[in-house]
């Protein structure tokens, strides 16, 4: 299913649904000769409303002749098929994701000239080229095509129906089967390098910690040997020391704790234009969470809106591509509740390192939250994506302006 979309008059045709479906039904059953043909049906037509002439009625008759005809005869060529996708690596926002179909000839003559295609596509999703052409296919017989779309945004979709049709023997309108075959697709967020963040690495020793332990059910590093003292365990010498010095030698343990640092989103966005700077703030903070989970930190990524979500990864925990399909999935809230966010960021203070705060607005209920986290002695980095908002009352170090954010590739440049 796609994300969710606030109506406007101002968007794009496609994500009307009667256009959507008329585009698909244009693409799916007419070849390019045939829209050419089509359409100049409808060109004659329309003309005949105010005058019929003897050109205009033969241009109209011979076009409408031509789609029955090809509509007629093209039944009888319609191939049997089995289709099924076969997905690679999930894309990001606007790249073109290619991935290949496999067909297979179920019926008891040779297909020819099949065209395999996608039907029933989101509006954010849209084909690249034109259909492959398979040539032949010999009664079962198998062969693969790749197909190519343009990934406009992040969500979770259903590629819901393939269909594989020939346009024998008219070359106007594609007769065959569109199949029920339902995949899914996610497509992940831009991930948006940050530059300019530095960041505290302070490794807390506090109970409740994620312990660096060598075996389990221990929670400390081995650090070194030592001479044995009264009170050392038993199971602690180390005997193979013990027995070239001739001494009793024990082995030396430390607590270690990863360092632990949290990235907090602000999905509160209640307008379309708040929207938009959503994507560019899940965008960034899948760019912070890649490169704080690359360098072996424990990450806490706090989704904030009317209600806060909490998922950790580093480590031995979640990965990374699975906090981008989580940020994929992000749905923007009505608000965010800054009471319940300092709550949950309270009371998991003694456990951080560092708090990076991804604003969408800057007002006193959003400064409060940085403000009792201050003066709980936890570092905090501000990075504000509304354009000509800066945060105030926040030190140079604290407020992170420096980020680089390439532009979202256009649909024709992408397909360039």
């Amino acid at each position: 299913m796609a994300r969710r979309r606030r109506w406007s008059f101002w968007m794009p045709a496609l994500e009307h649904p009667p256009i959507l479906w008329a585009d698909d039904l244009h693409r799916g059953r007419f070849t390019i000769g045939g829209r050419v043909l089509f359409w100049g049906v409808i060109a004659t037509g329309t003309l005949l409303l105010g005058e019929i002439t003897t050109l205009l009625l033969a241009a109209f008759s011979f076009g409408l002749t031509l789609l029955t005809l090809a509509w007629v005869v093209g039944w009888f060529y319609r191939p049997r098929l089995e289709l099924r996708r076969d997905l690679g690596p999930w894309p990001s926002a606007g790249e073109i994701y290619r991935y290949s179909v496999r067909v297979k000839n179920t019926g008891r003559r040779t297909a020819r000239n099949i065209l395999v295609e996608e039907r029933s596509l989101p509006p954010d999703l849209r084909p690249v080229e034109e259909p492959p052409v398979i040539d032949e296919l010999e009664p079962g017989e198998t062969t693969s095509v790749r197909l190519a779309l343009w990934c406009g945004r992040r969500g979770v979709y259903e590629l819901t129906r393939l269909q594989g049709a020939t346009a024998l023997p008219l070359g106007l309108l594609k007769f065959g089967q569109r199949r029920r075959v339902s995949d899914r697709l996610l497509v992940c967020p831009r991930v948006t390098p940050v530059t300019g963040l530095d960041l505290p690495a302070v490794r807390h020793y506090q109970p409740g910690g994620i312990p660096v332990a060598s075996h389990v059910g221990d929670s400390t590093e081995f650090s070194g040997t030592r001479d044995w003292r009264q009170g050392d365990r038993v199971r602690d010498i180390h005997w193979p020391s013990s027995a070239r010095v001739g001494r009793l030698i024990a082995r030396e343990f430390q607590e270690e704790y990863f360092v632990r640092l949290a990235v907090v989103l602000d999905i509160g966005a209640n307008s379309a234009r708040a929207e938009l700077w959503l994507e560019d703030a899940i965008s960034l903070t899948a760019g912070l969470v890649e490169a704080l989970a690359r360098r072996d930190n424990i990450v806490d990524l706090f989704a904030a809106g009317p209600t806060v979500y909490q998922l950790q990864a580093g480590r031995a925990l979640a990965h990374f591509e699975q906090l981008l399909d989580i940020l994929a999935c992000v749905e923007p809230g009505v608000a965010l509740d800054a009471q319940a966010l300092e709550e949950v960021l309270v009371h998991e203070a003694p456990r951080l390192s560092a708090v990076i705060f991804v604003m969408l607005d800057w007002e006193p209920g959003r400064a409060g939250v940085v403000q009792t986290l201050r003066r709980l002695g936890v570092a905090v980095r501000v990075i504000c994506v509304r354009p000509g908002v800066e945060p105030t009352d926040l030190s140079p170090e604290e407020l992170v302006s420096e980020v680089v954010v390439p532009p979202i590739p256009r649909q024709a440049e992408a397909r360039r």
